[in-house]
């Protein structure tokens, strides 16, 4: 997995909607992707997993002042802004989208995502595979993994792990989230984002 050399943004769209389904990941890319067909084309672009608070029955609701964020190509970050204004069919449940404004990634010596897949499915392989990751890319850092995510994606499981990299040299930090790691950035996996502290439970 190479390391991207171009500059990469995310771009921050207010948000508004109602409850959605806990697994929803796959049906809101769709919906981004209806406005937003060259998403998928582009390696260095993803869509952060939405801030939600669970609810009961598998529904999830927005957290106060929940954004949608997406990590793009700054040449891409204009395009990004058809999503402005429109309004987004995710299954059942409907969002709306408003202003946009610009991010530039910020170095930080901790960073976490989510869920990060490599096509691991347990955890020493996912540790192995870090380790490669890392020295593929010639990073040095200590870093710290969680136990197994599941995500329902168009009729399959994909498994996923929590991780947290800390120790990070600023230009390594930039460049590690400008290019994530593993595979469904599509679905929120692999976007790293600034975190204060390791996430022992990550």
């Amino acid at each position: 997995m190479a390391i991207a050399d171009a500059p990469v943004v995310d771009v921050l769209f207010e948000l508004a909607g109602t409850s959605l389904p806990a697994d929803c990941a796959e049906a809101l890319a769709d919906a981004v992707a209806r406005w937003l067909p060259w998403l998928d084309a582009e390696p260095a672009a993803g869509i952060h997993p939405l801030r939600t608070a669970a609810t009961t029955h598998g529904r999830v609701v927005l957290a106060r002042r929940a954004k949608l964020v997406l990590r793009v190509p700054a040449a891409r970050a204009a395009d990004a802004r058809a999503l402005c204004g429109r309004t987004l069919a995710v299954a059942d449940g409907v969002l709306t989208t408003g202003m946009a404004t610009e991010r530039p990634l910020a170095p930080s010596p901790t960073l976490y995502a989510q869920r990060v897949t490599t096509g691991a499915a347990d955890d020493r392989a996912f540790h192995d595979d870090v380790l490669r990751w890392l020295a593929d890319i010639g990073v040095r850092c200590e870093f710290i993994s969680g136990r197994p995510r599941r995500l329902a994606a168009a009729g399959r499981e994909i498994v996923g792990f929590g991780l947290a990299l800390h120790g990070l040299a600023p230009a390594d930090s930039v460049r590690v989230q400008g290019a994530g790691i593993g595979g469904e950035r599509r679905l929120g996996c692999g976007i790293f984002v600034p975190h204060k502290a390791i996430a022992t439970s990550a």
